[in-house]
């Protein structure tokens, strides 16, 4: 049924008679159903429908959607057909419609490349049209590692060291709680003491953390409260350097713990999960009982606290060893030491990516911009072109860093209920904040990671609340991947193609007007609606200048000396050619295409195409050249070959 907006070729076979009153009909037709074979025409190369039956249908007005608001929105976040296997719209399509709908600027952010900038650039023409297109990337960033030691205070490796497991409810530190708490201290690797007792989480401990820790609701309903027993830790641990395996998940939930019970919490703390990774690089695996197995460590039960603490303490023994034995005497001195580039390399390319929206504001930042989806691809990419965030920061200037989508990290900070503190910390690093039409995320609710709609809404007011502690703006995206409701089939046709389970659960990532943004934020109150897509929008938008993706010069790479090399190739191919003396006819043919060649600035080019040859004989490459001028620098196997 045709929409108004999408086109196929349709093909009938009409009696010449009647086919011009049939045209005549179709085209006044408010709308036509057309049965008929869908095939591929080899002619025109593309789908069409040889049709047998059309039948006119009445009152099917075509369907025209229009920006009416006074002061439009801006599109921040939008993928063209360049998002590879993920969005359908061209650049120029998706410009045009932000001109008719009186848009005054629009972003283009895809998938890891810049690909659409020329689309776009060509489309706009010289005079730029009336409209600014704001350049960027939504880029896979990748977070640096954790510290192998974290809030050094200049304590040597002789210190007494607390090793700890918890086990509890869950991930979260704020929702779930502590169920067992195992502590060894030790020092100089000789255990010194322990502490081991059951907490009462005061809520009912999940079937699926009972099938891995083994501990049920019985074993632990006549335990103390953590309120009862955390002024006891704190006592056993005074004083010490903690260590855990992933520390972090321990750490947060003892952080979380300390700050809801009014207890100050600054210790130094050892992770022998970052830790393994840089004394065992080759390892590949750094889980606690896959690291004990490689160094020959028996593991006799496995998450239960001081079990897992005991493994631990093994584990530790043999890697400071290591640490000692290459001289490092401080702990402030490990990552320094210890964590070499292939090692970092290692880790960033097994810590997840997320998600992030990067602008160029002018065209320094567009240069930076160039510049980390280069690094992206040539010295980052691992299954996606990834950018450490530390490589971001190096290269920020000009740039203005968004966090996107639920692929992103704070979404999914808030989505995984961390800490407080941890979220903050992550939003911190961003400029703006992003929100989302909640049909966009409905699949977490169908995943079952979130109850409902109203879940999903107040993530989104999260995030608003977090730009207005952090005086951050908070922005609404459609996170646009096609034009209109209705080319939503065409992505679903894309990610079938992929094998993707849910590519019929179409999320409404289609452009949306002013109207259509302010009525799917309206739970957010008017004044703030208008914010998060009016104000808020323009305001990043303002931030960014009008800029060219395409120097309007030539620009060519530079090679030092390669004005010289090609006279010297060139004249040494000839004299072996042709003697000493070179004849006149050779001589002036010569002079003609040098001075030509040289004084157009081609030289570095033709240098360029020369070292590709060569390296093509070198390896052993089939080589095909064309045009007269290639002559002089063909070596015979080439010229052989050219016939």
């Amino acid at each position: 049924m045709y929409d108004g907006t999408s086109t196929v070729t349709c093909k009938a076979y009409i009696a010449p008679e009647k086919s011009e009153e049939a045209i005549a009909k179709i085209k006044k037709a408010e709308g036509v159903k057309v049965l008929g074979n869908a095939q591929f025409d080899t002619f025109s190369n593309e789908l069409s429908i040889m049709a047998y039956t059309i039948v006119e249908i009445p009152g099917m007005p075509k369907v025209e959607r229009k920006d009416l608001a006074e002061e439009k929105r801006v599109e921040l976040h939008m993928h063209t057909n360049m998002s590879q296997l993920d969005a359908i719209t061209p650049a120029k399509d998706l410009i045009k419609r932000a001109i008719d709908w009186g848009m005054k600027s629009i972003a283009i952010t895809d998938h890891g490349v810049v690909q659409a900038f020329p689309d776009a650039h060509k489309f706009l023409g010289k005079d730029n049209k009336d409209i600014k297109v704001i350049y960027g990337v939504e880029a896979y960033l990748v977070p640096d590692s954790n510290s192998i030691v974290t809030n050094s205070k200049g304590q040597g490796l002789d210190t007494t060291f607390c090793v700890l497991d918890l086990e509890t409810t869950g991930f979260s530190p704020v929702e779930d709680r502590i169920t067992e708490v195992g502590i060894m201290k030790i020092k100089n690797g000789e255990v010194l003491d322990e502490f081991c007792e059951f907490v009462n989480p005061e809520k009912h401990i999940p079937e699926r953390v009972t099938k891995v820790t083994n501990i049920t609701d019985d074993m632990v309903k006549d335990a103390p409260t953590i309120k009862e027993l955390f002024p006891k830790i704190l006592e056993f641990i005074e004083g010490s350097v903690l260590v855990a395996h992933n520390a972090e998940f321990d750490m947060s939930h003892l952080k979380a713990n300390a700050k809801r019970l009014g207890y100050k919490f600054d210790y130094t703390y050892v992770d022998t999960y970052a830790m393994a990774r840089a004394v065992y690089p080759t390892f590949p695996k750094y889980k606690l009982g896959k690291i004990a197995e490689k160094l020959g460590i028996k593991v006799e039960v496995a998450h239960r606290a001081l079990d897992d603490v005991d493994t631990t303490v093994k584990v530790l023994n043999k890697m400071m060893q290591e640490i000692k034995a290459k001289g490092i005497e401080k702990l402030d001195e490990i990552d320094r030491k210890l964590v070499s580039e292939d090692v970092k390399i290692r880790t960033w390319k097994k810590t997840p990516y997320y998600h992030a929206i990067i602008l160029a504001k002018n065209y320094v930042g567009l240069r930076n911009l160039y510049k980390l989806v280069s690094y992206s691809h040539l010295n980052y990419f691992f299954k996606k072109p990834r950018i450490p965030k530390s490589v971001y920061k190096q290269y920020s200037e000009g740039l203005i860093l968004g966090s996107a989508c639920e692929a992103g990290e704070l979404y999914q900070a808030i989505e995984n209920k961390k800490s407080e503190e941890f979220i903050e910390e992550i939003a911190n690093s961003y400029d703006y904040l992003e929100i989302q039409p909640i049909g966009n995320n409905e699949f977490l609710i169908r995943n079952g990671k979130v109850a409902d709609h109203e879940e999903l809404r107040n993530i989104n007011r999260k995030i608003v609340e977090l730009g207005e502690k952090l005086h951050k703006p908070v922005v609404a995206t459609c996170d646009v991947h096609f034009m209109d409701p209705q080319d939503e089939v065409y992505r679903r046709i894309l990610e079938a193609g992929q094998k993707m389970p849910d590519a019929d659960n179409q999320a409404p990532l289609y452009l949306r007007t002013t109207n259509e943004m302010l009525d799917e934020f309206s739970y957010l109150g008017e004044k703030k609606a208008y914010e998060v897509v009016v104000t808020n929008t323009n305001k990043i938008a303002d931030m960014c200048e009008k800029i060219s993706p395409i120097s309007p010069e030539k620009c060519p790479p530079h090679i030092p000396g390669c004005e010289q090399a090609i006279k010297d190739i060139a004249y040494d191919r000839a004299h072996e050619l042709y003697g000493e003396k070179l004849p006149e006819i050779v001589q002036d043919r010569l002079d003609k295409e040098l001075d030509s060649i040289i004084k157009n600035g081609f030289s570095v080019m033709y240098i360029i195409a020369q070292k590709l040859v060569w390296k093509s004989n070198e390896d052993r490459l089939p080589c095909r050249l064309k045009g007269v001028g290639w002559v002089v620098f063909c070596s015979k196997h080439d010229w052989n070959h050219r016939g």
